[in-house]
């Protein structure tokens, strides 16, 4: 698996501000293109927002909602349009970590990756970094081989509390 050997060194910093709720990623690539997720369905809540200028924010959000974020290349003009959908059980420390941070912002903590599997048909399988499949990404608007989902970074984690 040495294509997920970067699982946690992805250059991108996504940082959350819990009040006003903004989320803002820091060092963006210009070949990319941020989008957010509702973490509890899956759904894609906002267009994607091309790195070009080397951050991208997020403002407005509602602060009873709990946010995803992923990075897709190869966009092009198009608006893409995917979600997601935890396979493994995952839990959502987002509430317990924002209320420890005395409103202070908050790096994303968790990490995955991508792995492009050539025989599934716009569909991606989100890895830890073990390499294990905790979720997948699905591209609902349906274009070829753009774009490619990259990354998700999330506040979920695989829940390991039953082993």
């Amino acid at each position: 698996m040495n294509e997920n050997k970067f699982l946690n060194e992805t250059p991108e910093q996504v940082v959350i501000f819990p009040k006003p709720r903004i989320i803002r990623i820091n060092t963006t690539e210009p070949e990319r293109a941020y989008g957010i997720f509702d973490s509890k369905t899956g759904t894609q809540v906002s267009e994607f927002k091309k790195g070009t200028d080397g951050q991208v924010e997020f403002a407005d959000l509602d602060p009873n909602r709990h946010y995803d974020v992923g990075a897709i290349e190869g966009m092009g003009d198009e608006k893409p349009y995917f979600a997601i959908n935890w396979t493994k059980k995952m839990k959502d420390d987002t509430d317990t970590i924002l209320k420890n941070s005395d409103n202070l912002p908050v790096e994303f903590p968790q990490t995955y990756v991508i792995i492009n599997n050539n025989d599934k048909n716009n569909v991606f399988d989100i890895a830890d970094d073990k390499g294990e499949i905790v979720g997948q990404v699905i591209n609902l608007s349906q274009t070829k081989d753009k774009p490619k989902f990259e990354w998700v970074k999330t506040f979920k984690m695989k829940d390991e509390t039953n082993k």
